[in-house]
């Protein structure tokens, strides 16, 4: 792929992963019916987009990426229906937006416009940086939402008698997002192999806490989003691992 592409794409999906997952609050996803609150995330989505990509002498990107995303947003916004379904083809369409925004833009803009200020100023070194924030976010924010999607029906049976069952989730969700960070370090590390104690130790403490049949249930659900949280944390930490070695 043309390297002046990547240039800006990297940027670009830094820029909403900043966005949708970390400066977009919980409370703000919930709130998204105010309009300065859904303003205020499109602005932040257009602004991030600009400054990250550093191409200051042209207004193609933020308002190419603030239409779009508008639109995008909207339409999500109309569909009353919270699925895994609507979340993945949500960030599929931003996803495919960013890579015609990129190509449209190294495409049809000549090469002595082309300026990239951080790309210049830090070479290689900003698009990695970049690569790690956004496997960052993909093994934490990200991640977690997935998970939630996918285990919100073992939730349901499992706390439905319970009074501290929000407590319980916020609690799995730190420690998901720390199993997967470790998982993302040691593959930057070159220590992969240590992931497979981390499985073992975490499934001998987990079946070490069984005293009765309820128990069990618990515990085989822990190990359900336990296995799903390796497994997805291992799959990122492997492609970032091997696009920063690509890009090397």
């Amino acid at each position: 792929m043309n390297s002046m592409i990547i240039q800006i794409l990297l940027p670009l999906l830094a820029a909403h992963f900043l966005g949708d997952f970390i400066l977009q609050t919980d409370k703000d996803v919930k709130n998204k019916s105010s309009y300065l609150v859904f303003g205020k995330h499109i602005i932040i989505i257009t602004v991030l987009s600009y400054l990250m990509t550093g191409m200051w002498n042209s207004l193609l990107i933020p308002s190419g990426i603030l239409i779009t995303h508008l639109i995008i947003d909207l339409i999500k916004k109309s569909i009353k229906n919270d699925s895994l379904m609507i979340f993945a083809l949500d960030q599929l369409a931003h996803y495919l937006v960013i890579i015609v925004l990129a190509f449209y833009v190294v495409n049809n803009t000549e090469s002595s416009n082309l300026k990239l200020f951080w790309s210049d100023l830090f070479g290689i070194v900003y698009i990695k940086l970049l690569i790690v924030l956004v496997s960052i976010i993909l093994t934490t924010k990200f991640s977690s939402i997935i998970i939630s999607f996918i285990i919100k029906p073992f939730q349901l049976k499992i706390f439905k008698t319970e009074n501290n069952n929000n407590d319980e989730i916020k609690t799995g969700r730190i420690i998901g997002y720390l199993e997967r960070t470790i998982i993302l370090v040691l593959f930057i590390a070159e220590l992969p192999a240590i992931v497979g104690f981390l499985i073992t130790a975490k499934s001998i403490l987990r079946y070490g806490e069984i005293k009765n049949n309820n128990d069990k249930v618990m515990v085989e659900y822990v190990l359900i989003g336990t296995l799903l949280s390796f497994t997805i944390g291992v799959t990122i930490a492997y492609l970032t691992t091997a696009t920063i070695q690509l890009l090397s």
